[in-house]
């Protein structure tokens, strides 16, 4: 189906130059339809939500719990059900007095190609993290963290396309994933 729509464009391409009279034409380089925001490949596309993911995992890197000011830049890579959901986690996490420290350090991002559809505005990334340096303690000093959480965290990433976004995509859905990841 991919071949006959290239072909299509390339056919109607040379129709509209022989048209027009127009001798810049040149078969087989037909301009590729941006998407709303913008992309013209996949590969940009997929390139701007993992830089999306990049500057999320950033943004929750400099959170503060004690200043409700530094959410606005996890809030701001997220839309939907990824925005609510941190929304109610760092507001319960900073009411319970606790505290952040370390960060996460993205090791591995590839794009799940099997269910991102761009053409219609959906990316999906696999990304394994390092969350070994990340401590959380409540009120009294205690972690909070589970004894058992794995070092290296499989998580799987939706992207939606919103054209108003920095980078062309928002953070719509994270979850735990069951992918194998290297330690790497």
């Amino acid at each position: 189906m991919v071949r006959v729509r290239r072909r299509g464009a390339a056919i109607g391409t040379l129709v509209l130059c022989a048209w027009l009279g127009l001798t810049a034409c040149t078969p087989g380089e037909a301009t590729p339809t941006p998407t709303p925001t913008g992309f013209t490949s996949e590969e940009e596309a997929f390139a701007a939500a993992e830089a999306t993911y990049r500057a999320y995992v950033d943004a929750l890197n400099r959170v503060d719990l004690s200043d409700p000011a530094t959410f606005e830049d996890v809030y701001a890579w997220t839309t939907g059900d990824a925005l609510d959901g941190e929304k109610r986690s760092l507001t319960e996490m900073r009411a319970e007095g606790w505290t952040v420290s370390g960060g996460t350090r993205v090791m591995h991002i590839e794009a799940d190609v099997a269910q991102s559809f761009v053409a219609r505005g959906t990316v999906v990334l696999r990304a394994c993290s390092d969350v070994s340096a990340v401590s959380v303690v409540d009120a009294g000093g205690n972690s909070v963290v589970s004894p058992d959480r794995p070092a290296i965290q499989a998580v799987e990433i939706e992207l939606t396309e919103v054209a108003s976004s920095e980078l062309g995509w928002l953070i719509s859905d994270l979850r735990g994933a069951d992918f194998e990841c290297s330690g790497s």
